[in-house]
């Protein structure tokens, strides 16, 4: 049985005390500001609640545990470095493409992944898919990608340019920087979640011509781009290389804790 209204906010009280106390014993493991954004964006974006609130519940009881224990262990200092490092390192393996001063790691992470993936990844797929339908599909992803991950020259993704202005508005808050950055990661997760489902419904296909090497003679790019994208594919099937976009995208998705972001479907 669903909780009722009154039974979420409790929840959600409580929760949000738990945060508050804890934070002042340690804030790199209870980062409440980190929470609040989640909260924002989960209620800007109509999210499930009740999935959202326990969700978050049980990875704050996780952290808590792992608190709990290592707090007694020394050198605490050492060991809590290396717990921070490890978390850390999940963002810290895409490439930092850091487009403003004011611009956190994350975000300037996310866009570093997301470039990477536009640029070394995505075009793949257009070795692989031969029939129109399906490339038409890949051509409409290409459009929504190109102003959120491809650079122009000198300047950064369209997208990410906008962000920029927004930062640099007199007189904006915080809350609206934050604001413009979620939606950012939200309408990015979105596209990723599509790319992975089209490629699961590729691998569905069984396209018998699939099971062979890529040919890269139909990749279409600009040295030294496509010997990048060479290099990253060589000697997979097309299978492995539609195997190859889809975990990249799932694991962009994860790594950024950005799961609960799917588009809804029309009912």
């Amino acid at each position: 049985m669903a909780m009722t209204d009154e039974e979420l906010s409790r929840l959600l009280e409580k929760l949000k005390r738990k945060y508050e106390e804890h934070s002042k014993k340690n804030p790199t493991w209870f980062n409440r500001e980190a929470f609040e954004e989640r909260l924002a964006t989960a209620l800007s974006n109509r999210m499930n609640m009740e999935a959202f609130i326990l969700a978050e519940i049980a990875n704050f009881e996780k952290v808590r545990e792992r608190y709990e224990k290592k707090k007694g262990e020394k050198p605490f200092s050492e060991r809590v470095d290396r717990i921070i490092g490890e978390m850390q390192a999940r963002i810290e393996k895409y490439p930092e493409i850091r487009f403003h001063p004011k611009a956190g790691v994350e975000i300037s992470r996310f866009y570093g992944a997301l470039s990477l993936f536009c640029l070394e990844y995505f075009p793949a797929l257009f070795i692989v898919v031969t029939e129109k339908p399906l490339r038409d599909r890949l051509i409409a992803f290409e459009a929504s990608l190109a102003p959120l991950a491809l650079p122009r020259g000198g300047r950064p993704a369209r997208r990410i340019e906008d962000h920029i202005a927004r930062i640099g508005q007199p007189g904006v808050r915080e809350i609206e920087i934050e604001r413009d950055r979620s939606e950012y990661l939200k309408e990015s997760a979105f596209l990723l979640h599509e790319i992975a489902e089209f490629c699961d419904g590729l691998m569905d296909t069984r396209d018998p011509e699939w099971g062979n090497p890529l040919r890269f003679d139909r990749l279409y790019l600009e040295e030294p781009r496509r010997k990048r994208v060479t290099a990253l594919f060589s000697g997979l099937t097309g299978y492995g290389a539609i195997l190859k976009v889809r975990d990249y995208a799932l694991g962009v998705i994860g790594d950024f804790r950005l799961g609960a972001f799917r588009r809804k479907e029309d009912s």
